[in-house]
């Protein structure tokens, strides 16, 4: 009898991340954690939008949404990047740390693109015109905790807004 190799047993107990395709575009990929990501994760409940997400296994029992088979919580925010064909990583300021830098990193890496959006930097037409050139289906967001940047409420809501705007 024949044993697959670690990597692929691993890919095996991997939960599919499943996005319903009926729903407007484009589609949210996050972890459903605090902060940034519970903002966006309730907008797009709540205006009807697909969304779906890896979330670290400690946080799947809180959000009862599809887990992964790890305790380490950036592994969630790879397969979150590489889930979807862009990130949008939204910060207070300029500083990238914790998952914003885990997500910016892993975008590099699988060599897709990523945008990093704080308040003072903020412009609807440009990040539209980023959407469009980029033809994000599926898009990755995440950001600090809640903890982290407790003022973000308003700017991501903002976000979620000119996110589907024009879509």
């Amino acid at each position: 009898m024949k044993t697959r190799p670690a990597r692929k047993r691993k890919k095996a107990r991997r939960a599919p991340l499943v996005i319903d395709r009926s729903l407007p575009r484009p589609a949210l990929v996050c972890a459903l954690a605090d902060g940034v990501e519970a903002i966006a994760h309730a907008h797009a409940t709540a205006s009807g939008h697909a969304y779906a997400g890896y979330v670290p296994l400690a946080q799947a029992l809180r959000v009862g949404n599809i887990a992964t088979t790890t305790q380490y919580a950036p592994q969630a925010i790879k397969w979150n990047v590489r889930a979807s064909d862009a990130t949008l990583i939204l910060t207070a300021d300029a500083k990238l740390f914790g998952r914003a830098r885990h997500a910016q990193l892993w975008s590099a890496r699988y060599r897709k693109p990523w945008l990093h959006l704080w308040p003072a930097v903020f412009d609807t037409a440009r990040f539209q015109q980023w959407l469009h050139t980029h033809s994000v289906s599926v898009l990755h967001l995440t950001g600090p905790a809640s903890y982290q940047a407790p003022a973000l409420g308003g700017f991501v809501e903002q976000i979620m807004n000119a996110l589907w705007r024009e879509r």
